[in-house]
């Protein structure tokens, strides 16, 4: 197995490139040449709120986790939302519609049956056989905040594996997140966060996305559980890049004046019911956002978690320099981008 210990996003990127270069054993995988560990790899962040892309050659884009947090902390998997953001998600749908193993209805709405989450996934009907997989994380540290069994599931065999005929599933879409696990570090009382992963693609999955989601998940459970954010656990079983980004690759590696600034926010939310109020807001804000003509009204927050997170979404649907941005790597990513 391949271990590694990082600081932040940008020490992940430049090392774990070093690394696939070094170590990456070419393999065709659906008519691709792709570059993977030939073991699991797992690695520690220890400053989870260093999450932030600052490496150029890297062309991060910046709005993208911020949409998806929204997206999966919604319990959403409709492609409406997420192709205004990234155009390309719209290959890995079935029907174009939804996405079929989209995490946010199995976060929020997880269910028994064998049909996959549809486009009513969100009615009141559905909610009422559903779990709420974020209750249960909540739930299960009110009983024992020694707890071991606050795991959130990705998967969904009943789903995902096999048709009711027992043929194998036939889709574009299959999780590579399996579960994350949060639990109290016995030493330091702090909140970890530990996810698996079966696949992980180093450059449009792990530095794009999953990182910052993850992290930033890791961040406001930290809030409504109450506790300190502790380190970040990351564990692909298959970790890889495309041969298309080899260049991308090299030119990540070889950078050398980078930096991973972590940045905590205030918060004064500490609960579940909290939380989602204000991810009710944001989410009615951003959908007015992308249709029709938007003013911007920052001070619908009074917390800069959120005011920062929506002012992400407002730049990227109507640029302008004059945000309330109390991050200031963020403030400056923002800057660099107009």
């Amino acid at each position: 197995m391949f271990t590694a210990e990082f600081t932040g996003i940008n020490d992940f990127l430049v090392k774990s490139s070093q690394l696939l270069l070094k170590y990456g054993v070419a393999r065709e995988t659906r008519g691709y040449i792709c570059y993977e560990l030939p073991e699991p790899f797992m690695f520690k962040i220890t400053e989870p709120t260093a999450r932030l892309v600052t490496i150029p050659e890297r062309k991060w884009n910046v709005a993208l986790p911020y949409a998806e947090s929204l997206w999966l902390a919604s319990g959403r998997n409709d492609m409406d939302f997420i192709t205004h953001y990234l155009k390309n998600m719209s290959k890995f749908s079935d029907d174009g519609i939804v996405m079929r193993a989209g995490y946010g209805p199995r976060l929020r709405f997880f269910n028994p049956n064998v049909e996959d989450y549809a486009e009513l996934w969100n009615t009141e009907e559905h909610k009422s056989w559903t779990v709420d997989q974020f209750l249960y994380v909540v739930e299960c540290f009110e009983k024992d905040a020694n707890t071991r069994r606050a795991v959130i599931n990705i998967d969904d065999t009943i789903k995902d594996e096999l048709c009711i005929d027992g043929s194998l599933k036939e889709t574009k879409d299959i999780p590579c997140t399996r579960l994350l696990h949060f639990t109290k570090n016995a030493v330091t009382d702090k909140l970890d966060l530990t996810v698996f992963m079966r696949s992980n693609d180093m450059l449009w999955g792990a530095s794009a996305v999953n990182i910052f989601n993850f992290t930033f998940m890791q961040e406001y459970f930290a809030a409504i559980l109450r506790m300190e954010i502790g380190s970040y656990y990351h564990i692909a079983n298959n970790f890889h890049y495309y041969e298309d980004k080899h260049d991308m690759l090299k030119s990540i590696a070889s950078v050398t004046d980078y930096m991973d600034v972590p940045y905590e926010y205030d918060k004064r939310f500490c609960s579940l019911e909290d939380f989602d109020n204000q991810v009710k807001i944001l989410s009615r804000e951003e959908k007015q956002m992308r249709l029709e003509s938007y003013q911007y009204q920052p001070d619908l927050f009074e917390e800069d978690f959120f005011r920062d997170w929506y002012s992400v979404l407002f730049n990227k649907n109507c640029p302008v320099m004059d945000l309330e941005i109390k991050n200031p790597i963020l403030y400056e990513l923002l800057a660099s981008k107009l």
